[in-house]
C-alpha cells in the first residue's frame, strides 16, 4: 500500500478503511490532505474489497477544511486549485459503486458533515457533534447546498447552515444524518457488524442498489457551488472573517474549522 501523510488507507477481510490522520488539526483538510483523500477513494473504488469505512483519528471526524489554508489563498488561480481538488473528490465520492461507512468519533463539522452526506450508512458516538458553520467566514457549504437538499432536504439544511450552530447526535440522527449511535468503546464493533451485514448480501444486488442512489445526485449544481465558494473564499468580508478566526484561534490554542 502507498504512503500518505494526512491519511492512513489499509483492505482487510473485505473493507477499505480510510482514516484521516490529522488529529492535532481535529483532521482539518489542507489542500494536499484532500488530494490524499481523493487517492485513497480511488483505491477503494478500484479493490477487491466490498465496503469502504471513513473515519478520524483523534477526536474528530474531521473539522472541514482548514481555515488558515483558505485564508492563505492569495488569488483566483490558487483558489481555483484548491476547490478543484475539493470537487474532485466529491465527484470520486459520487462515482464510487460500493456502500460507504461514515464512523463518526467526535465533530464533523463543515466538510467532514458535508462528507458524511455521501455515506450510505453513518455510526456515530454518543459525543459527536454536527455543523454547518460556513456562513460565519463569508462562506457556504457546496455539498450541503446541493446533493444535500434532496439528501436531509431544503430545511433541515437551511436551518443548519444560516444558523451554523453545532447539534449533538440525537439531533442528528433525527433528521436522517446519522443511522446507528454507538458507546465510544463499541464504535468500532458496531461498524463491522454492519459492514458485514452488507457483505453478505448479494454483490450484484448492493452493486446495483449504490449505483442507482449515485444517479439521483445531482452533480452539475454542486459544480455551480464550488464556483461560488472559490469566488467567496476571496471576497474582502470572507477574507477578514477568516482572519479574525485565524488570529482568535492562535490567541486560544483551540478553534473550530469549516
Amino acid at each position: 500500500m502507498p504512503d500518505f501523510t494526512n491519511i492512513i488507507y489499509t483492505e482487510e477481510n473485505s473493507i477499505s478503511w480510510i482514516q484521516l490522520n490529522r488529529p492535532e488539526k481535529l483532521n482539518a483538510f489542507t489542500k494536499d490532505m484532500w488530494e490524499e483523500f481523493y487517492e485513497t477513494v480511488e483505491l477503494a473504488k478500484n479493490s477487491k474489497t466490498g465496503v469502504v469505512v471513513v473515519s478520524g483519528v483523534g477526536r474528530a471526524f474531521s473539522a472541514g477544511d482548514d481555515i488558515k489554508a483558505t485564508y492563505e489563498l492569495k488569488n483566483k488561480e490558487e483558489a481555483d486549485n484548491f476547490f478543484n481538488t475539493l470537487l474532485k473528490v466529491f465527484e470520486s465520492l459520487l462515482e464510487i459503486e460500493k456502500p460507504m461507512i461514515g464512523m463518526v468519533n467526535g465533530l464533523a463539522y463543515g466538510g467532514g458533515f458535508e462528507i458524511l452526506l455521501l455515506m450510505d450508512v453513518v455510526i456515530a458516538t454518543k459525543e459527536s457533534k454536527f455543523a454547518l458553520s460556513e456562513a460565519k467566514l463569508g462562506l457556504i457549504p457546496p455539498a450541503a447546498l446541493s446533493f444535500g437538499y434532496t439528501i436531509l432536504g431544503i430545511k433541515q439544511i437551511n436551518r443548519l447552515s444560516l444558523i451554523g450552530e453545532a447539534i449533538d447526535v440525537y439531533e442528528a440522527q433525527r433528521i436522517g444524518l446519522v443511522d446507528c449511535i454507538a458507546e465510544k468503546d463499541d464504535l468500532r464493533n458496531k461498524t463491522l457488524e454492519i459492514a458485514w451485514k452488507i457483505i453478505s448480501n448479494a454483490t450484484h444486488s448492493v452493486q446495483f442498489i449504490k449505483k442507482w442512489s449515485n444517479t439521483h445526485k445531482d452533480k452539475s449544481k454542486f459544480i455551480e457551488l464550488i464556483n461560488v465558494l472559490t469566488m467567496f473564499s476571496l471576497d474582502s468580508n470572507a477574507r477578514k472573517r477568516m482572519e479574525d478566526f485565524v488570529t482568535k484561534r492562535k490567541e486560544n490554542e483551540v478553534g473550530i474549522f469549516c
